[in-house]
């Protein structure tokens, strides 16, 4: 009777399971970090007893817009990120946001999903800077700032809210970064890292 039993009950959840659900839409709030490891070096010449960078973190939100029964998914993601980072007398601060464009495919798309998602960065805007005993020695910011990021992400449906976690790599670059007090030359500063985010939201 037992083995009767277990045998109903895994047919009954692996049926609710696989049952489609499908959004055509999706809204999202996300909340994330990135792992930057930028130099420092450059923007307090190369002094020592440096700040050990922590990753940027923040919330941000996703749009993602699915055709009927197609897999894969449109839409946009903005971020707003950052992280500040002391050490003695010295104190490194970075804020930015990001707009990209969003395409992901879901391997499954039931009342659970997983699959690879993709962004590649549209708008950018920020600013790095560097303080000492106190005092804003440099202040760098690029319009030439590029982004791409590629991960996984997974979770679950419940009732038309989403729960989920998204994993991957973001390659972030800020190219000829100009420091508007002329303190130190233009630099090329590299924030990528690995990312995660939480992604809480609904679907219809």
């Amino acid at each position: 009777m037992k083995t009767l039993l277990l045998c109903v009950f895994a047919l009954f959840t692996g049926t609710v399971i696989s049952q489609p659900a499908h959004a055509l839409f999706e809204a999202r709030l996300t909340y994330g970090l990135l792992g930057s490891k930028p130099d420092l070096g450059p923007l307090f010449s190369n002094a020592s007893g440096l700040p050990t960078v922590a990753p940027t973190y923040g919330l941000g939100a996703d749009v993602i817009v699915s055709p009927p029964l197609f897999p894969v998914g449109f839409g946009l993601r903005y971020e707003n990120m950052g992280l500040s980072a002391t050490s003695g007398i010295f104190e490194f601060k970075a804020n930015y946001t990001r707009t990209a464009i969003l395409l992901n495919y879901r391997i499954i798309d039931t009342l659970m999903f997983l699959g690879p998602i993709f962004s590649y960065g549209v708008s950018h805007s920020g600013d790095i800077k560097a303080i000492q005993s106190g005092t804003e020695t440099s202040s760098l910011s690029s319009n030439k700032i590029s982004s791409y990021s590629a991960g996984i992400e997974a979770g679950a449906k419940l009732i038309g809210f989403h729960l989920g976690a998204e994993l991957g790599y973001q390659d972030f670059r800020w190219k000829d970064a100009t420091d508007s007090r002329a303190a130190i030359a233009n630099q090329d500063i590299n924030m990528s890292g690995t990312y995660a985010k939480i992604l809480l939201g609904f679907g219809i």
